[in-house]
């Protein structure tokens, strides 16, 4: 008897996620400035954000790991449901006010819907049911640039209202998408009883109980702070190589591009190496875009080395994912997946802020990028320092 394909459905999840990803953040500043916002407050309320996903993160999938009355799928659904709702009230509240707590709720938990949906998969992979995450993966990448493409023609067609609009669409479809996607399930529902009753027991601090996450932690913190800063100022980069925003618009396309073929063809790298070696040469490979960004001699070189952003960030967001399952008990490995999501966020908060006081400083992207080097290599060197101390995983894995 062949096996269950979750990817089709799975693909489907990913592609209304990160449509919604898209037109929340990338289109932020798009309808908050219409709705009134200050380009300062619009920052402000990003950063608060992130800073409270990042907070909530670890919680929040603490209590995914000890329920047992409800699935991952349901705890998915109900995020989805209530940020429906949000997307609903930014069509009917006025006031700025209203509509800033609203779009804040919404970016929290977005993020917070990353990580579920990360353990959701592995849920598939660890029940020896088919799922090719890569390609689910790589399909959300090419739905985030057709939403991005469609998003940018509507609302100069309609106005910024088709924004919420389309949100609240794509997450209410994604409430049933989530619901009856029933591959996989729990799979503390696989272990012994008096396992899972031991684990929905355990209130053991995560970081006390994996010691050796912390430093992974701490250089993947480092290695996003470097890659932010690349995509959070792709202007001031182009401009200090003598590019123009034609010349940025280019460099964001082939960047999107080249996102796609790590995460679709990643099921064939595993059969080569396990998931280990692949974030190690993505760590590599975030130092090495850092660094030749910062010796870039025109956009010809800039646009050229772009394959290292396929190599680092795409590379490492798939195998990142497997790498987690591989590391963390089974019953914290949402927690797993959050925490390792939530370097991510650090890196937005860091990269963003501090990218954007060297700018103020010192002008230029040459300061900019020396610190982008910086970061990237000492978060490459903790990395590859501490995936080489012995690491435990759970006998119930």
């Amino acid at each position: 008897m062949s096996r269950p394909n979750a990817t089709p459905q799975f693909t489907l999840i990913q592609g209304l996620y990160w449509m919604a990803y898209c037109i929340l953040v990338s289109f932020s500043s798009v309808y908050l400035l219409d709705r009134g916002f200050s380009n300062a407050h619009i920052g402000i309320l990003i950063s608060v954000s992130s800073i409270l996903s990042a907070l909530l993160q670890p919680v929040a999938a603490a209590r995914a790991d000890r329920m047992v009355k409800l699935s991952l799928r349901q705890v998915c659904a109900g995020v989805s449901a209530v940020m429906a709702l949000c997307a609903v009230g930014l069509l009917l509240l006025p006031g700025t006010l209203l509509q800033g707590g609203l779009y804040m709720v919404l970016l929290v938990l977005l993020q917070l819907l990353t990580p579920f949906l990360y353990s959701l998969a592995m849920d598939c992979h660890n029940n020896h049911i088919r799922l090719n995450y890569g390609l689910a993966r790589g399909a959300g990448a090419a739905t985030y640039g057709i939403a991005s493409a469609s998003c940018g023609v509507l609302t100069a067609a309609f106005g910024v209202k088709v924004l919420p609009l389309a949100l609240a669409a794509l997450t209410a479809i994604l409430v049933p998408a989530l619901l009856t996607f029933r591959h996989g399930g729990p799979v503390k529902k696989e272990l012994p009883r008096e396992n899972v009753l031991d684990a929905v027991r355990d209130h053991t601090p995560f970081l006390k109980k994996y010691p050796h996450v912390l430093p992974l932690l701490a250089a993947i913190s480092l290695l996003f702070t470097s890659h932010n800063i690349l995509i959070s100022f792709p202007y001031q980069i182009v401009q200090g190589v003598g590019g123009d925003t034609q010349e940025m618009g280019t460099l964001l396309t082939i960047m999107s591009i080249a996102d796609i073929p790590a995460m679709v063809l990643f099921s064939l790298l595993l059969k080569w190496a396990g998931s280990r070696f692949w974030v190690k040469v993505s760590s590599l490979s975030f130092f090495l875009h850092a660094l030749l960004t910062w010796l870039a001699p025109g956009m010809g070189f800039l646009c050229s080395i772009q394959f290292l952003e396929s190599t680092g960030y795409a590379l490492y967001t798939v195998a990142a994912v497997y790498f987690v399952n591989e590391i963390i008990d089974l019953p914290d490995r949402v927690q797993g997946q959050a925490y390792f999501s939530m370097t991510n966020t650090i890196g937005i908060v860091l990269g963003s802020s501090l990218g954007g006081f060297l700018l103020d400083w010192w002008g230029g992207s040459g300061a900019l990028l020396a610190f982008a080097t910086l970061t990237g290599g000492v978060g490459m060197v903790l990395f590859l320092y501490a995936l080489k101390q012995p690491v435990h995983v759970s006998d119930l894995a």
